[in-house]
């Protein structure tokens, strides 16, 4: 019964934290899609433009406009400037907050982007007697690798281990892979690690 109650408050928890930048990110997008819309209004008033799918020529200017103001940004985002910036805002202010590391890395993982910090490469590390799918994060020094273990359902808690690399085995999988195995409790392990090891 108390696992069972673990079990449902982590799952809940996690739950929540995986929905609330989902839900950020909709309302955002909804509110500066409606904020467009108004500022194209007068435009899309003076041009004949058809309806098209029954969307109103104004919200799809509106669209169109976001995506290009989403292009603009991430053509700004690779200067110098931009990165700096991002540097400066990731150290002093989102590094505070709980998970926010993990998740740009993977999010610069997916991309394919060099992430001016940490990288998180999927690695078998042995804690103890056991071998425990985990996050290689950086070189420490000669000796020791910084390796992220993270918990299952919850990816985004774990621990913090510093280990040598004998006691890690890399793997040749995506680190989202890897994270959606973790929040699968294991399952799905065997077909992950097939042929990897």
């Amino acid at each position: 019964m108390k696992y069972a109650i673990s079990f449902l408050k982590t799952t809940i928890v996690g739950g929540a934290l995986y929905l609330i930048p989902i839900v950020v990110v909709v309302a955002v997008l909804g509110k500066l899609h409606s904020a467009v819309s108004k500022l194209l209004t007068p435009l899309a008033a003076t041009l004949p433009l058809p309806t098209i799918a029954g969307f109103e020529p104004v919200r799809i200017m509106a669209l169109v406009a976001l995506l290009l103001a989403c292009f603009a940004a991430g053509l700004f985002s690779r200067t110098d400037i931009a990165r700096q910036f991002v540097a400066w805002l990731e150290n002093s202010i989102l590094s505070n907050l709980p998970g926010y590391s993990m998740v740009s890395a993977l999010a610069h993982d997916v991309a394919g982007d060099a992430h001016t910090g940490a990288t998180m490469q999927p690695v078998l590390a042995r804690i103890e007697d056991a071998w425990q799918l985990a996050m290689r994060v950086e070189r420490v020094n000669d000796e020791l690798f910084a390796v992220f273990v993270p918990g299952a359902p919850d990816p985004k808690s774990g621990s913090v281990y510093l280990l040598t690399e004998d006691r890690l085995k890399p793997v040749d999988i995506l680190p989202r892979d890897a994270m959606r195995c973790i929040k699968g409790m294991g399952i799905g392990m065997r077909g992950l690690l097939a042929g990897r090891l």
